[in-house]
């Protein structure tokens, strides 16, 4: 059910049952076919994918994963999904027919047979535990379900059956399981992401009040599931008092977590204290230098060394600056965005800690202002308020003009900690990619920007 959406991913579907033994094809005239989708720009693939083979088949199925090497592919014909339909003995629909796997290939033209054969051999890989991936085995949604029945039973939940799958990945799966109270949500993940249930575990420990109540723990699947918050994502909500109380959550949250590093820490929040940040400042730097170098576009410029080195005396200055306010530790989310903030009648709920930091304060609302900056609220200094409504718990602990100060450099180091969080910086094949260099290099710009703006603002103040 291809659509003439413009800019749409294009995707062929192997739709396998019966423990991956027969494959759905489609008649064409005199020819079998692969089904077919296009899903539009910017949308949750296995979420799209489910919802349009429902409505092109009426098939009740689930995505199993993105084939991961397709020749179709790099011809520019698309890309292939492997999805499991729920029912094993469903009659197909009209123009459709369940074809045994092993004529399935023969049946097709020459790339989508290929399609079919790369899949199954991939399939047949994470069914003999060959390739790491529960997610991609048959039968795994049916386990999660009785899996998740025995969790919930003694909580007084029923489950319906219904499901929303909103990832689709081997070693990845972000589920909605509904049941007749309401949802439940399971959460797997795998490197580079492992580590996001340890600290999730940590933090409901230590900061119930604002982090889904966990309901389960699927270690070999490195998954756990918990209660659906209640409310609404920050991000479909245009009324700015919301966004105040969401920045007023983060401060209470943030001023909750003083004390509590080791823990945090020990649970692998990344470590981006002012010191840390500090150390890879010239390394970064350095390496933002070789990028600059080969740029090959005349606009935006490249930043020159000299302008590299002033960058770097900025940053050293606004580190020092943080260090001097002795401003404490605290929980960080370098992902802070509107799309991981539940907002309640009585609480601001916070998700998705795989992004999950110790940082100085003031770090998190950066990226938080970012986001409103992009949003559909309409709020005359929108950005000013957000922060004054984040401040407002501060207050008690420092003076206005220690906020006044860590607040001027604040943008500035915050850009810079977003780029070191991770480690593609130092990828060896950076140069090679041309598209994380040229993102590199427009942070950078950024940081300069800043660094420029910083200075600007401290003339003023010796003014």
């Amino acid at each position: 059910m291809e659509s003439p959406c413009e800019g749409a991913h294009n995707f062929r579907l192997v739709i396998t049952r019966r423990n991956a033994m027969e494959i759905l094809l489609l008649t064409q005239g005199s020819q079998w076919a692969l089904p077919r989708v296009a899903i539009p720009p910017r949308k949750r693939v296995a979420e799209q994918l489910i919802a349009e083979a429902r409505r092109g088949w009426g098939l009740e199925a689930h995505c199993l994963f993105v084939l991961r090497r397709s020749s179709d592919s790099q011809e520019g014909k698309g890309k292939c999904a492997v999805l499991e339909s729920e029912r094993h003995n469903d009659r197909s629909t009209a123009g459709t027919h369940w074809v045994p796997r092993v004529a399935a290939a023969g049946s097709l033209g020459v790339s989508e047979a290929q399609l079919v054969r790369e899949s199954l051999e991939e399939l047949d890989g994470y069914i003999r535990d060959e390739t790491t991936g529960p997610f991609a085995k048959p039968g795994w949604l049916r386990e999660l379900f009785r899996w998740t029945g025995e969790q919930v039973t003694p909580l007084g939940f029923r489950l319906t059956g219904g499901f929303r799958q909103l990832n689709a990945s081997p070693a990845f799966s972000l589920i909605r399981l509904e049941t007749e109270g309401g949802a439940v949500w399971f959460k797997a993940t795998g490197e580079p992401n492992a580590h996001e249930l340890q600290l999730t575990l940590a933090l409901s420990q230590l900061f119930p009040g604002s982090v889904p109540r966990i309901l389960g723990v699927h270690g070999r699947w490195n998954g756990w599931l918990s209660e659906d918050a209640s409310g609404d994502l920050l991000a479909q909500i245009t009324e700015f008092p919301a966004w105040a109380r969401a920045a007023e959550a983060l401060a209470e949250l943030e001023i909750a977590s003083i004390g509590k590093t080791a823990e945090l820490l020990e649970a692998q929040a990344k470590d981006l204290r002012i010191p840390q940040l500090n150390r890879r400042i010239d390394p970064f730097l350095a390496r933002m230098g070789e990028l600059m170098a080969v740029q090959d576009k005349p606009t935006p410029a490249p930043l020159a060394a000299s302008e590299l080195q002033t960058l770097a005396e900025g940053l050293k200055e606004a580190c020092a600056l943080l260090e001097e306010l002795a401003l404490p530790d605290t929980l960080g989310h370098m992902d802070s965005n509107p799309g991981n903030i539940v907002a309640g009648s009585d609480r601001c709920v916070f998700l998705d800690w795989a992004e999950g930091c110790v940082a100085y304060p003031f770090l998190t609302i950066e990226y938080l202002r970012e986001h409103l900056k992009r949003s559909r609220v309409q709020e005359p200094a929108a950005g000013e308020r957000l922060m004054s409504a984040y401040l407002r718990p501060w207050e008690s602990f420092f003076s206005p003009e220690h906020l006044r100060r860590a607040q001027a450099v604040s943008p500035l180091v915050a850009a810079f900690a977003y780029a070191v969080a991770g480690d593609s910086w130092r990828s060896p094949d950076l140069l090679e990619n041309l598209q994380l260099a040229g993102y590199f290099r427009s942070l950078t710009r950024r940081m300069h920007r800043e660094s420029v703006q910083v200075a600007l603002r401290s003339e003023r103040c010796l003014s």
